[in-house]
């Protein structure tokens, strides 16, 4: 019988140097300095958070707009503080832009995902579908369709439903102006002044006009994703307004309740709902009603619910 080999002896575990604990720390700064620049890292916890925000306001082919890339801005840095993985975008010039982006955004959706879309702009209505406005949107002669050149809400819409999510928000500010209004000054008072005069509508404008089923405002959403809340500006078929201060009514609203702790979605909406409504009929002497599509039968807070394992960032 071969004789057993002693044990060999116990090896201490080496420590770290100094020089090399604070290289790593150096480079974990770095890293996370990083993720902090165009889009922050909201992943905190068992909870993915990611959000998409597109303000369009520079439109070189329908009615300029005052307050969208204020209000993209101010929901970029909202969401970053709430944690949210967010990408921000102003003044998305074409339908393939406005695609990439939202594909970008869909991938990173998961079951566990928590996802926010906002818009803020110009939209419309045509054959019952709604669509959101790139700045240069313009159809050519040879295919004088609009709705080849805008972005389509159902497009939007089937982007997300492959992508099951535990709670998603898709918030349309939009149909800022009444784009089949006579003359821009005679719009739906969206931060626009009185008209000085009347100018020739582009060809945008006149395909619009031209297609016998198309209206200002959004259609009602008939078949929203799972999991997701829409949150219109205003009711189908209307205008909404700008506002005359930094944010639009909605938005600033949005704003306002969003960072609340312990609110849940629910009453966020009932919230958001009812100083829209009390701004708006004061400033203007018209209500402007935000209107909710879809369902979620889960429990959601933006900032956190009570009870809740995963902790909201510090403000």
């Amino acid at each position: 019988m071969a004789p057993v080999p002693p044990p060999l002896p116990k090896r201490r575990p080496r420590r770290l140097g100094v020089g090399l604990a604070v290289l790593l720390l150096g480079a974990a700064t770095v890293l996370t300095a990083g993720l902090a620049g165009c889009a922050a890292d909201g992943s905190r916890g068992t909870t993915p958070k990611v959000a998409l925000v597109i303000g369009n306001a520079a439109y070189e082919n329908a009615p300029a707009l005052v307050n969208p890339s204020n209000d993209a801005a101010d929901m970029c840095a909202a969401l970053r503080r709430l944690g949210f993985r967010t990408t921000c975008h102003t003044n998305v010039r074409d339908r393939a832009e406005f695609d990439r982006l939202v594909h970008e955004y869909a991938a990173q959706l998961g079951p566990r995902s928590v996802g926010v879309f906002y818009y803020a702009g110009h939209g419309v209505q045509v054959a019952g579908a709604s669509y959101l406005i790139p700045t240069r949107a313009e159809p050519d002669e040879a295919a004088a369709n609009p709705v080849r050149v805008m972005y389509g809400v159902d497009e939007l819409f089937e982007r997300m439903r492959g992508r099951p999510v535990h709670f998603q928000l898709v918030v349309l500010d939009a149909c800022r102006n009444d784009l089949f209004a006579e003359t821009a000054g005679a719009a739906a008072g969206r931060g626009q002044g009185p008209a000085t005069g009347r100018a020739a509508p582009s060809r945008l404008l006149r395909a619009l006009q031209a297609q016998p089923q198309a209206g200002a405002g959004l259609a009602p959403i008939k078949d929203a994703p799972p999991g997701t809340i829409v949150l219109y500006a205003t009711a189908s078929r209307e205008a909404a307004y700008d506002g005359e201060g930094r944010n639009g009514p909605l938005t600033r609203h949005v704003l306002e309740h969003i960072g609340t702790r312990g609110l849940p979605v629910e009453e966020f909406f009932k919230r958001v709902t009812a100083g829209v409504e009390a701004q708006t009929l004061r400033d203007y002497r018209k209500r402007q009603t935000p209107f909710i599509y879809g369902s979620f039968t889960g429990r959601f807070c933006f900032a956190g619910c009570p009870g809740d394992t995963l902790v909201p960032p510090a403000f």
